[in-house]
């Protein structure tokens, strides 16, 4: 990778835009960047390096915001544009950082976001590759796949830094490692390690206080004391001892068992017999009790069956009851209706009620049919009345309406002051005129700030020039002192020529420097350009306020603003209402002409409806007769009819309801006669209801059951020949009671036994799936214990490197081999670096001591004993043996661009020269090294060189001189 522009604007000190060109220092090969401190050498690199990665690491603590330079203005841009080339295609990359600048429109400050942009030259084109941050920084980790720090590690070899790496210990060069090769991890690995090891320390030791406390469970069970070392043989004995115990209690619920059931046979027998004698006895007495009541079934069974002959004859007995009663019903309905035809018609019946009833029908159907015509008239007389309100409805809304269109005549006859269009444009020009007197407003308020900051600044000139004059002043006083200080023993003094210098004047400690001389007249240089700058801003801002002179006041406008807008609102409003009115009168006008219409169609209806109600008037006067209405007469004609059918069906039903009373009588005297009843009293006194028959026969049934029952089983032969003594069952009893407690008590113990001695198989297993567990668990802890151990640096690791220090020795093997390639050559083969495994004590880390081995006396020693010279070389060497190994870690990568950062001042001639034969050895294949010394005589040696300047106004310039 080589480095061929960057171009730095408001970045860091740059305030304007700076670009350094290192292909002009390609012939070269070396550089010099040189310039007083905090004038901004480091500032180039750092603009490098954020072009790169986003991030320079000086502002880092800042999140990488204030790359933006201190010196610029609000909307000044910052910018920075850097040109390489890698893989053999060139590359450019453009970044601006976030800043505030102000806001295009109002006022206060607003975000200006980041931007990136990459882009690839094609010939003569540059052509986009990526246009936002976080895909340039892909794009480039593709085409530079070094880390921030590796970068930074390689392209800047900090001589200072690496000394120190040199002769540091190795705890010290373990944190440098650390952060350049991020082997943290390892670190980790070691310590999460630890504390899985110790996890499982502890788990160890809680499963063995766990086995202890089963065991003892175990052994309090069994009532013995747990035994110091419990083993398989102590579980089997107690174990057996438990299964004898279990088998002894068996033994004893067999006997008990067998007890049970001689005592349960014998009592079975006695409880069989007693059942025998019972049932004798009871047998016995039931056929005593058949015997007892044999007369009064006989009774019972003849009242019975008289009861049944007489449901025979009930049926015909209720059918004629019921004849009876309807007939009476009919009788009575009769009278009813002829009562009511003659309160209806007034007078008897006629002789022909059918034909009395026809007549009236066919007179109801001719009022029926004239019905309609009288509710027609109803509903014509109804809309005669809506039609009469219509009309006066109309003639009110007409009157409304021309009172209205009145109003509207006199708004639009009424004149205007001013139209809306006139006042509109009154009221722009005052609203201009008040802008300007505001902005003369702002003016003088800034005038006022400005003439404040000019006499400020014209106070700081004036101190800053006494300030200078003074000093000047102190300087001359000085100068014989100042001269005395070049004389040389031996040599003609500047001023009078002597060589001898018997007294030559002393300076004051205080004295007045070239330094102290340079900043006054920075400082006096700086203030003349503020004072300056104050002066114009001043001058500029008067001739402002002076061409607004012819403006009106600020209140006197505003308040003019106010009254052309209130004119202008009253003149849209008076405009509005007219134009409002015009179309109220139009919309009233074209009512009235509707409304006259309306007026003239209801006029119309009204008269033709007056003509049919009279037409239908005297119709239906004529049919209603002297009813009130021909809906009334319907109802009286009606009440005729209904009253003549009523008469005629009651007259028929009574003549139906003595004809079945007749049959009945005949039918009920046939079924007594057929019965054996004499008369109806007979039947009367025999007959029973159903619930009454039920229950004899009940009786009856019942007593032949029992008499059945008692003779068979007085005939069943386990009743034969039964003893007279009734059967003992308490004793037998007793005996059986006995032997089931007996059996029970047995039946608990065998059963407290069996779980006595499952509960001691239960810990039993418990214990050996404990150790069983235990043994893995121990197994796997002592595998990971070791481990822990040795990458943790202890025993069996004889070395005594932990995994971190294994790690960053394997990378510093590499650095120091690296490093004794160029350390040969600039030693002239005398010095070699060596990475020492000599184990170390008191805890440290081994493998990451570093000694210099001294070919010429076969000696190794420690690097502290090396001269200033000697160091440098070392420190250099292992600077490259670092770039190196870093480039090829990420790929192989060749950087061409290489800068390297003081050291140079402790050299002496000779061992300078070595570093500078050297660094030119670094220039092979067109590589271009930047060196950034304060050492006056590398200023000598390298012509090519890029001076870093600071302006009077504290910003930085970059100028190149070769």
């Amino acid at each position: 990778m080589r480095i061929h522009q960057v171009t730095m604007t408001g970045f860091g000190p740059f305030r304007d835009t700076q670009t350094v060109d290192l292909d002009a220092f390609a012939d070269h090969g070396i550089f010099l960047i040189t310039g007083r401190t905090g004038a901004g050498k480091s500032s180039i690199l750092d603009a490098i390096v954020y072009a790169l990665y986003d991030s320079a690491p000086r502002y880092a603590a800042a999140g990488g915001k204030q790359v933006r330079s201190t010196h610029c203005e609000p909307n000044d841009p910052t910018r920075v544009e850097l040109v390489f080339s890698a893989a053999g295609r060139t590359y450019r990359v453009v970044r601006t950082p976030e800043y505030l600048r102000p806001k295009v429109r109002g006022t206060g400050m607003t975000p200006e976001k980041a931007t990136a942009e990459l882009s690839v030259r094609q010939g003569d084109e540059w052509v986009g590759l990526a246009a936002q941050p976080r895909t340039v920084g892909e794009e480039l980790h593709e085409i530079l796949p070094l880390r921030c720090d590796q970068f930074l590690q390689v392209v800047l070899l900090a001589q200072g830094q690496f000394q120190r790496f040199l002769v540091a210990s190795s705890e010290e060069r373990q944190r440098l490692l650390r952060t350049l090769f991020r082997s943290e991890r390892f670190s980790d690995y070691d310590t999460e390690l630890q504390r899985r090891a110790g996890e499982l320390r502890q788990e160890l030791r809680a499963a063995e206080s766990g086995i202890a406390s089963t065991i003892s469970t175990l052994a309090q069970h069994a009532g013995q004391e747990a035994p110091a070392e419990a083993d398989e043989a102590w579980i089997a004995q107690v174990l057996v001892a438990f299964d004898a115990d279990v088998e002894l209690a068996k033994a004893d619920l067999d006997q008990a068992t067998k007890e049970v059931e001689a005592a349960a046979e014998l009592l079975q027998q006695a409880t069989e017999l007693a059942e025998r004698q019972r049932r004798l006895a009871s047998a016995t007495e039931a056929m005593a009790l058949v015997v007892e009541q044999a007369p009064r079934i006989a009774a019972d069974r003849l009242r019975r069956d008289l009861a049944v002959a007489a449901q025979s004859v009930e049926v015909a007995h209720r059918a004629r009851v019921s004849a009876a009663g309807r007939a009476e019903q009919a009788t009575a309905g009769l009278v009813a209706a002829e009562a009511r035809f003659a309160e209806a018609v007034d007078g008897p019946p006629p002789a022909d009620l059918a034909a009395h009833r026809d007549a009236l029908t066919a007179d109801l159907a001719v009022l029926t049919a004239r019905l309609a015509d009288e509710q027609e008239l109803e509903r014509l007389r109804a809309l005669s009345a809506t039609l009469t309100e219509q009309l006066d409805d109309l003639a009110l809304r007409a009157d409304d309406l021309t009172v209205q269109c009145r109003h509207h005549d006199a708004v639009l006859e009424r004149e205007i002051d001013v139209t809306p269009e006139q006042a509109g444009s009154a009221l722009e020009r005052l609203r201009a005129e008040l802008d300007l007197a505001r902005k003369r407003a702002t003016a003088e308020r800034h005038l006022a700030e400005a003439q404040l900051e000019e006499l400020k600044c014209g106070k700081a000139r004036t101190a800053a020039s006494t300030a200078l004059d003074s000093l000047n002043e102190r300087r001359l006083a000085e100068y014989a002192g100042t001269l005395a200080q070049e004389l040389v023993a031996g040599e003609a003094c500047a001023v009078c020529g002597s060589a001898e210098h018997p007294v030559p004047a002393a300076l004051a400690d205080d004295h007045v420097t070239e330094d102290a001389l340079d900043r006054a007249r920075e400082a006096f240089d700086r203030a003349d350009h503020l004072a300056r700058r104050a002066g114009e801003q001043a001058a500029a801002l008067r001739a402002t306020v002076q061409g607004w002179a012819e403006v009106r006041p600020l209140d006197e406008l505003t308040a003019a603003v106010t009254e052309a807008e209130a004119v202008l609102t009253r003149a849209e409003q008076a405009e509005q209402e007219r134009v409002s009115s015009r179309a109220a009168k139009e919309r009233i006008e074209a009512a009235l002409a509707d409304l006259s219409v309306q007026r003239a169609t209801v006029e119309q209806r009204a008269v033709a409806t007056d003509q049919q109600v009279a037409a239908l008037a005297t119709t239906v006067a004529r049919v209603r007769g002297a009813s009130g209405s021909v809906v009334e007469r319907i109802a009286v004609v009606t009440g005729h009819v209904e009253a003549t059918a009523q008469l005629i069906e009651a007259r028929a039903t009574e003549r139906t309801a003595r004809e079945r009373l007749r049959e009945c009588d005949e039918t009920f005297a046939t079924t007594l006669d057929h019965h054996g009843f004499a008369d109806e009293d007979e039947f009367l006194e025999t007959r029973l209801d159903a619930s009454a028959i039920a229950e004899l026969t009940r009786r009856i049934e019942g007593h032949e059951a029992l008499r059945v029952a008692s003779q068979t089983a007085l005939a069943a032969p386990e009743l034969q020949d039964l003893p007279a003594e009734p059967a003992d069952v308490a004793r037998p009893q007793e005996v059986h009671t006995q032997a089931r407690e007996v059996c029970r008590v047995a039946t608990e113990r065998h059963g407290a036994a069996k779980e006595s001695a499952a509960t001691a198989n239960r810990v039993a297993a418990a214990i050996r799936r404990e150790w069983a567990t235990h043994a893995e668990a121990r197994a796997s802890y002592e595998v990971l214990d070791r481990l822990a151990r040795s990458l943790h640096g202890e025993s069996p690791n004889t070395r005594r490197m932990r995994v971190e220090s294994y790690v960053l020795a394997a990378e510093l093997e590499q650095i120091v081999a690296a490093a004794n390639l160029r350390l040969h050559a600039m030693s002239s083969g005398r010095y070699a670096l060596e990475r020492s495994d000599v184990t170390a004590t008191r805890g440290s880390n081994s493998g990451l001591e570093v000694r210099v081995r001294d070919d010429y006396t076969g000696v190794t020693r420690s690097p502290e004993s090396l001269s200033g010279g000697e160091k440098f070389l070392a420190s250099l060497a292992l600077a490259l043996g670092l770039a190196e190994v870093v480039t090829n870690r990420a790929g192989g990568i060749t950087l061409d661009t290489l800068f390297i950062d003081e050291g140079f001042g402790s050299l002496d001639a000779e061992t300078l020269e070595v570093a500078m034969h050297t660094l030119d050895a670094l220039r092979q294949n067109g590589r271009t090294i930047g060196l950034i010394s304060h050492v006056e005589t590398m200023k000598e040696r390298i012509p090519a060189q890029l001076a870093v300047e600071r302006t009077v106004d504290g910003w930085s310039r970059v100028q190149a001189r070769a």
